[in-house]
Order: structure tokens, then sequence, then C-alpha cells
């Protein structure tokens, strides 16, 4: 920004060469910002001087070739999916794997970002090579230990947030899980149920199509991104706050160690296999391999039909005639039931 003076300036219908330097500076150093949120950051961290309105700092930014016509994918529709409108933060954090780019050096990046619902607070934008597991757990280690838990964690079905299985577990949410976060999955081929991740997506797409040099510079662009998002972007949903205006940490302090699942005394612990599988009624019923090690749970309900779960998560209906997991809604009518053996 130009070292200007700060005194009110009385300018009529004129605009004052002072202010219009202000709004192309504040254009400069936020490129991909409309003229509704340059006017608002002035209005905030310059609040004395008469900012005009977005439209005639539009025309300026026009008259300076600051205005490039963006043509960007629209969502059709916008919402939270099939669940109530997050009040608070830390009700409901959202992630996902924007799609993969190149740095300039060829690098494959496989951006992860992960956002706070109500707030649009950006808790992390990483620049990870992968979508694997083991690229994504340390992030959100970091992200638990520095922030606290969310309540719950909606993903869409792709990994390292869900498998094609029928429990549709992986290692990384089969962590969430023993840490009590409730998980929420949007439905196959509807991302508007995560539309705010998906408008963020759209925000981040510049840095996508003009990459960095190498994995390291691309790290260091996405946190100096994320840092520009959360303090001085405004964002018109919160009345054009910021979103480090709305968020603050969760009072659920990550564990040093998680709990073990506490189940009813008539449930029916198994403990899984090493490939996945429970022993039922003499066979095996396979369930998931990233539960190896864990004790799961089969409670009978009143008709008859054995529900699997772990903590407090279901996993689905133990069909006892083909000895198989199934989802709930492809579960067989068992109006007899079979007891479970020892």
């Amino acid at each position: 920004m130009h070292d200007l003076p700060r005194a009110p300036l009385n300018h009529g219908r004129a605009t004052a060469q002072d202010l219009v330097e202000r709004i192309v500076a504040a254009k400069e150093l936020h490129p991909l910002w409309g003229p509704k949120k340059i006017v608002a950051r002035l209005r905030r961290t310059a609040p004395e001087f008469m900012w005009h309105s977005a439209s005639t700092v539009g025309a300026i930014l026009a008259r300076h070739g600051l205005v490039r016509a963006r043509k960007r994918p629209r969502l059709r529709a916008c919402g939270n999916g099939p669940w109530p409108q997050p009040q608070e933060p830390n009700a409901v954090w959202t992630g996902d794997h924007k799609g993969w780019f190149r740095t300039r050096d060829g690098w494959r990046c496989e951006p992860l970002t992960v956002m706070d619902a109500s707030s649009r607070y950006l808790l992390a934008l990483e620049a990870t090579g992968s979508t694997a597991d083991s690229e994504a757990w340390p992030v959100f280690e970091r992200l638990f230990e520095e922030h606290g838990l969310p309540d719950r964690f909606r993903s869409d079905n792709g990994p390292p947030f869900a498998s094609a299985g029928v429990t549709g577990l992986t290692p990384l949410v089969v962590r969430f899980i023993k840490l009590g976060i409730t998980l929420e999955r949007i439905a196959p081929g509807r991302p508007q149920q995560n539309g705010r991740h998906e408008r963020f997506h759209l925000t981040m797409l510049p840095m996508a199509e003009a990459p960095e040099a190498d994995r390291t510079a691309q790290g260091q662009a996405f946190e100096t991104f994320r840092h520009s998002y959360n303090e001085e972007r405004p964002h018109e949903a919160l009345g054009m706050d910021t979103p480090a205006q709305h968020y603050r940490s969760s009072q659920r302090a990550m564990p040093r160690t998680p709990p073990e699942p506490v189940y009813p005394a008539e449930a029916s612990v198994r403990r899984v296999r090493h490939n996945g599988e429970i022993r039922w009624n003499g066979g095996f019923i396979y369930v998931s391999q990233a539960l190896a090690g864990e004790p799961v749970a089969a409670l009978e309900t009143e008709d008859g039909q054995w529900t699997l779960s772990f903590h407090a998560h279901p996993l689905g209906i133990i069909d006892t005639r083909h000895m198989k997991l199934v989802r709930r809604s492809a579960a067989p009518t068992n109006p007899l039931g079979a007891a479970a053996d020892a």
C-alpha cells in the first residue's frame, strides 16, 4: 500500500486521487477480490475515509484495467444437505481433496482442505502429494491438537475419507470415530450437499491454474492464502466479517489416548481379525480391514436382526442367512433371527 495521508477528505462528487490510489493498491494486493470485498476491507482498515459504493469502486477498477471477466462454474444448489445448519464453530468440519495439479517441477499436488462449516474458517490448506491416509492423518492430528475436536466431520465418498466397502471405513475415519467424531457423508454425485466447501474450491481455483515452482513453494503459497482468507478477506455470508472474527477453538480437547468403546451388557462383542473378519455362528463375516484389532458390538433388534456397531458408529446389519454384513437398506427380513455363538 502507498504511504498516503490518513486525514479525511471532502471530495464531493469527484473521487479524490489518493482514494483512487488506495483502491487500486488494495486490488493489486488482492487481485482475486471483487469490489464488495475491496470496499469492506478498506472500510475496516481505514474507517476515517468516506469510501464509495462497490459499484463505484468497480468502475474505478475497470478504468484501471483491473477487472477481468471470470468464467467460473456455478453450483446449481448450495445447501447443507440433509443436515441442519451448524450454528456454532466446531459443530461441523468439512474436508476434501481439491483436484490435483502439478507444480512447475512436475510434482503432483493433491491439496487437502479442511474448513469449519459455521465460521468458514480455513483450518488447513495442505500441499499433500496424494489422497493416502498416511498423508492426511498428520494434518488432522495437528489440527485436533491445535483447535480441539469437532462434533461432526462431513466429506464426500472418496479417499481418504471413505472406501467402497460395505462399511465405507478407512483407517483415517476409524481414528475419527475413536475420538467421538460423528461422520457425515454426502450422497454420491451430490457435491452441493457440501456446497460451502465446493464454493471454496472455486475460490482457490486460480492457485491451481498458476502453480508454484515446487512442493515447498506451493506449501508456502497455500499458507499465505490461508492467512489472507481467514484474517483479511471479507465474507458476504458473515456480514463482510472475516472467518477469524467468528471462529474459536473447540472445548473438546484431543485426548492423549482414545477412549475404549462402552457397549451395552447385552451386546455380543467381537474383535475384528487381522483380515477384517469377525467370527459369527461358527463362520466368519467380513466387516472391514480398517477395523483390524478393534472391538465391535452386535445387538439384536426387536425384529430379530443383528446390528453391528463400532463405538457409536453403525456398521450395518448381519445377514445371518448369507453370512455377510449388509447396509441397512439391503438387510433381509429375518423375523426369527439367529443367535450369536460365544
